[in-house]
């Protein structure tokens, strides 16, 4: 949110509207959304993990254009920072996701069912 601010004061606003009206995110989220209500729930899930990703992947997005715009190019560190921010962020969240809805699916080794 510090570089999505940092980047307004500085006239880049328009740049994160511009990410965060692109369709294609959005499409997809539909695409998960339609496979989350046809697709069967396995035995042990209280909900679909794709329905969560359809409106997780949409927040996180919004997120990452925000902070994209904090500076134009940024250098070595703070730009392999971001990706693994980025890229982290959605990752942990279908883990997340995935543990809360689907607890059989989680690894021994994660914790998950048969752990010590």
């Amino acid at each position: 949110m510090v570089r999505g601010l940092r980047g307004a004061r500085e006239g880049r606003a328009h740049l994160a509207a511009q990410r965060i009206k692109s369709p294609t995110i959005y499409l997809f989220s539909a695409y998960l959304l339609v496979a989350a209500l046809v697709t069967p729930k396995s035995p042990g899930e209280s909900t679909s993990p794709l329905l969560w990703l359809a409106f997780a992947i949409p927040l996180a997005n919004g997120l990452a254009a925000v902070s994209s715009v904090g500076q134009t190019q940024p250098k070595g560190l703070t730009r392999a920072g971001l990706a693994l921010l980025h890229g982290g962020a959605v990752l942990a969240a279908a883990a997340c996701i995935l543990a809360f809805v689907s607890p059989r699916f989680v690894p021994v080794w994660l914790g998950g069912p048969g752990a010590p």
